[in-house]
């Protein structure tokens, strides 16, 4: 891949991230302007972040706030932790926050994930090599 090309596709990859950073950050306006905790809960969990602080988010009674959306949360979370897409998570290159850990196959998760993870790692190795951007081994 010539230079040239080399640039348009890492713009175009820039473009394709910063696209979906605003996105990301949308649900949580969108659902907190609608007091819908629990789906906010939900799409937390299953986009692999942690428990979210609400207290900046919530101007009515947050302790209601926070239970609806630690229902959510663990809806997603469950959807989120199935031991069959870890795997994939990991060789995605996305990056795991342990929400499964604790859960009764949250090892197994974990450990499934480290695989993808090592295998994506090893790759891009192999790919940078061939492109003679190798990380220096």
């Amino acid at each position: 891949m010539n230079n040239h090309k080399r640039m348009r596709a890492l713009m175009g990859i820039s473009l394709v991230l910063a696209l979906s950073a605003c996105s990301a950050n949308n649900y949580v306006e969108t659902y907190a302007a609608a007091n819908d905790w629990q789906s906010l809960g939900e799409q937390d969990a299953l986009k692999g972040h942690r428990v979210r602080d609400l207290s900046s988010l919530v101007s009515g009674d947050l302790f209601a706030a926070e239970q609806k959306y630690s229902v959510g949360y663990e809806v997603g979370r469950a959807e989120y932790c199935d031991i069959d897409k870890a795997w994939q998570l990991g060789n995605s290159g996305q990056s795991y926050f342990g929400i499964c850990d604790g859960m009764p196959d949250g090892n197994e998760f974990r450990r499934q994930y480290q695989f993808g993870r090592d295998e994506f790692v090893l790759e891009m190795e192999r790919e940078s090599s061939a492109d003679g951007f190798g990380f220096g081994y």
